[in-house]
């Protein structure tokens, strides 16, 4: 039986969710009905998404078309059918004409299903000749024109943007039809981007701010990333600033940059206890784990020994989350120093992100260029002189990147204490993604408690405590620093409650 073989291509990526595909894959099937005689071969060629106007197609499945055909994988007297004669591409005639003619010459007929019609040898040396050049013709005219309009609107929208007039497109949820702020959204857009900057995921975010807003009732973490990298959120469009006005400071812009390069898989920080993800197994290195019981205050201990007894960690003593919560906050100040000062970025450090953007978006059009001189060579000298432009840019930036250096913006000591007390009366959650993200970790090995501070430029810094127990009749737990033993009230104990209740009535 003879074969048919089937190439589809559509040029938008948008239109594999229309019915442009179906359409072609049906108008195939009715042409095999029609013709009983052939076989739809198993080998078939689709351009999903892929330009016939730039010659992408070329580099792609057409471009694997065209060697089947040279190499007899299509053999002579198959029949390729596609949709029409501007599915095989929409090149300049002299460019598109001579790859037809590769298939004809083989010996293979090119079937175009919208109107019926067969090319091969004998039709195209007939009256199909000027056909299938008036087609040709007519498919590169209609992309070229409809480019360059597509260019001059681009180009009249940037112009406008430039001189202030605003951009027309669809933005983000925080601004509204005519381009300003929707005021009552702004402050969780804030909220959004500095919690992103401090370290807590896009899904604990969006559990964060479920509810706060009627616009927010479909918001995804997905979404939520595409925010934290659009630059609309600091009134930028493109490459022209304040298009419009800026939902977020630039600082908090670069500290979400600074974060989303960094390539750190943000853990999403618990919701209920500050200490979750804090506080480790010194033996398997797993997380410890609260528990409540009926007959004592909240301890902490090893999740795998807590699941799978011995099998999972010799590790079985829990911690009272007393005693650990209050070693952590005995012991943040320096943590919680160096992760605030993390968050101000240096003048150097805002320059660094935004050339590093800058360089990221040059080397996609330096290699766009490199792809077009290949193809043209000096038929279009201006590409040349374009890809010298753009390397001089990159060396400059390249340069300036070599040359700065960062340095945080130290934070005073009232500042730190106030951000301190400040998250951890109102935002426990953010304090935990701050501390996880410099590395502070509790580790508990048996009784021995060690604080671990790291710190990359003085190689760390420890503190090793060894909990002593409870001692019931004081109702104290014992601590040990150094040698020394200090008792601590429980937090239910009588002497706490007195004491308590002391202050209330002063």
């Amino acid at each position: 039986m003879l074969q048919a073989f089937s190439y589809v291509r559509f040029s938008s990526s948008q239109q594999q969710h229309g019915a442009s595909l179906a359409r072609q894959q049906d108008m195939v099937g009715k042409w095999l009905v029609r013709n009983p005689d052939y076989a739809l071969s198993e080998l078939s060629f689709q351009d999903l998404g892929r330009s016939g106007y730039s010659g992408a197609h070329l580099e792609n499945a057409f471009g694997r078309l065209l060697a089947a055909v040279e190499n007899g994988a299509i053999p002579s007297g198959s029949k390729i059918l596609i949709e029409a004669i501007d599915r095989a591409g929409r090149l300049e005639p002299m460019e598109m004409l001579p790859l037809l003619s590769k298939i004809v010459k083989a010996g293979v007929s090119l079937v175009t299903l919208d109107d019926g019609i067969e090319y091969d040898r004998e039709s195209v040396n007939s009256n199909h000749l000027f056909l299938l050049v008036a087609k040709v013709q007519q498919a590169y005219q209609y992309s070229d024109t409809l480019s360059r309009r597509v260019k001059d609107a681009y180009t009249r929208k940037r112009e406008k943007a430039a001189a202030g007039g605003g951009a027309t497109r669809r933005t983000p949820l925080w601004l509204d039809a005519d381009g300003q702020l929707v005021e009552d959204l702004a402050p969780i857009i804030q909220s959004i981007f500095r919690d992103y900057a401090d370290g807590i995921g896009e899904r604990r975010i969006l559990a964060r701010v479920r509810g706060q807003h009627p616009l927010l009732g479909s918001l995804n973490p997905t979404t939520i990333k595409k925010w934290l990298k659009n630059p609309t959120a600091v009134g930028r469009w493109k490459d022209i600033e304040d298009v419009y006005p800026a939902v977020v400071p630039k600082d908090l812009w670069f500290r979400v940059q600074k974060r989303l390069t960094d390539g750190t898989k943000l853990k999403s920080a618990s919701s209920v206890y500050m200490l979750s993800g804090l506080v480790v197994c010194g033996r398997c290195g797993r997380n410890f784990g609260v528990t409540n019981t009926k007959r004592s205050p909240p301890a902490m201990l090893c999740m795998a020994r807590h699941r799978l007894g011995e099998a999972g960690c010799s590790n079985s003593r829990s911690i009272p989350m007393h005693i650990l919560t209050l070693l952590c906050s005995q012991t943040l100040q320096q943590p919680l120093h160096r992760a605030a000062a993390s968050q101000n970025l240096s003048e150097n450090e805002k320059r660094l992100i935004a050339i590093d953007g800058e360089v990221a978006d040059l080397h996609r059009k330096s290699e766009n260029l490199v792809e077009l001189l290949a193809e043209h060579g000096r038929a279009l000298p201006s590409i040349g002189v374009k890809l010298d432009r753009l390397t001089s840019s990159l060396e400059a930036l390249e340069q300036e990147r070599a040359l700065l250096r960062t340095s945080p913006v130290a934070m005073s000591i009232s500042e730190i204490i106030s951000l301190e007390n400040e998250l951890l009366d109102e935002d426990p959650e953010r304090l935990n993604a701050l501390l996880r993200g410099v590395g502070y970790k509790i580790v508990c090995d048996g009784t021995r408690i060690t604080v671990d501070e790291p710190h990359l430029q003085y190689g760390g810094h420890h503190q090793v405590f060894e909990y002593l127990g409870s001692h019931r009749p004081t109702e104290t737990y014992r601590l040990s620093i150094n040698g020394d033993v200090f008792a601590i009230d429980m937090p239910n104990s009588k002497r706490v409650a007195a004491d308590y209740a002391a202050f209330v009535v002063d």
